[in-house]
């Protein structure tokens, strides 16, 4: 039974000391750390993980990864010796996070355990609300709700009335020069004071007649709106439209135009960058009136298209011709022709061209 003892025990003794047998340990003194209630206002919150290398061989932390971007985590980069100490710290952002959170950090090394989770908590106290946060745009002394007024979708025989509120975050009085501001006849502007005391609001009422715009789609303009204020006087305001047309006045015989296209995309295979290539696509008039191409819009200024006719009686055909100029690209790409026509079912189709562009770069 002794001989039995003492074997057992140069075996424990062999695997403690042999180098083969040698490894890290990491323990950490806590593996959650809970912050409790905490102020928005203040910032990131953070706290440090201290750990101890509890093996008989350096520690090393080979990664260090958060749950979300929310949470950003920094370390000990160098080996930690036998019996030091090391950390892991973590920062949580509370910026627009209100409310209780729960985040993990994993943590892997090159010894025992190689995996770990880490775990951070508390709840985030809402910062007061106050005009950053109800007029987020911010142009000289005046904020504004929104410096985008989005029109949205309207039919080409309507007009609609959208507004955004400003507001005064100077110490001056500043006058909005409604009078002044330049706009096509479509547009029109105007508000609930002319003159905006320090801390006042005012709403701004932009008018947009798409009957008198003649346009179809996706449309994006602006104006400037002038003001007293002494820095940047001129605010710019942007207006986003979708004109569609209205099919409410149908021919009474039931007669429609119908668009059809002999293919959807167009293949033009591998060019070298700035190379140009020309295809076509065949447009037709399967339907039993008149079709009007009202408009034929590329995604980007690469992309050249000019239909050969615009107004197909039933039963006709014509071409659209294409010219796609590859940018200095080393990658597949892919752009959109958009064709707005009278069809009531087909009142907008997509085009694709897509190229496998090769950069000429080290060539």
């Amino acid at each position: 039974m002794k001989k039995i003892y003492i074997s057992l025990s140069l075996l424990i003794f062999s695997c403690l000391f042999n180098p083969l047998f040698a490894q890290s340990k990491i323990v950490f003194d806590s593996l959650v750390h809970d912050f409790g209630d905490i102020k928005e206002e203040d910032g990131d919150a953070e706290t440090i993980f201290d750990f101890t290398n509890q093996g008989n061989k350096p520690l090393k932390l080979t990664s260090v990864k958060a749950s979300c971007g929310c949470t950003t985590p920094n370390w000990s980069t160098d080996e930690v010796a036998v019996k030091g100490r090391g950390y892991v710290q973590v920062s949580y952002s509370t910026k627009n996070r209100p409310g209780p959170f729960t985040k993990t950090i994993s943590v892997r090394t090159n010894g025992n355990p190689q995996v770990l989770v880490l775990t951070i908590k508390g709840n985030v106290i809402p910062r007061p609300k106050g005009p950053k946060d109800w007029y987020p745009m911010e142009i000289g002394n005046l904020r504004f709700k929104t410096t985008h007024i989005l029109v949205g979708n309207i039919l080409n025989t309507k007009k609609d009335t959208v507004s955004t509120i400003i507001y005064n975050q100077g110490v001056s009085p500043i006058n909005i020069k409604y009078n002044e501001v330049k706009v096509p006849d479509y547009i029109k502007v105007w508000g609930t004071k002319n003159r905006l005391g320090s801390k006042d609001t005012t709403t701004v009422y932009i008018s947009y007649d798409a009957s008198m715009k003649d346009d179809y789609g996706y449309l994006f303009e602006y104006f400037q709106l002038p003001t007293s204020d002494l820095e940047t006087p001129k605010k710019r305001i942007n207006i986003s439209s979708h004109i569609k047309e209205d099919f409410s006045s149908l021919a009474e015989d039931g007669s429609t135009p119908t668009v059809e296209f002999d293919k959807m995309t167009q293949q033009l295979g591998e060019m070298k960058a700035l190379d140009k290539k020309s295809v076509a696509f065949t447009i037709s008039n399967t339907g039993t009136s008149e079709l009007i191409l009202r408009k034929v819009k590329a995604s980007c200024g690469c992309t050249a298209t000019k239909p050969q006719k615009t107004t197909l009686a039933p039963g006709e055909s014509t071409k659209l011709d294409v010219t796609f100029t590859a940018g200095n690209y080393n990658r597949q790409v892919k752009k959109s022709i958009t064709i707005i026509t009278n069809d009531p079912k087909k009142p907008e189709s997509t085009l694709y061209v897509e190229a496998d562009v090769k950069s000429t770069e080290g060539n």
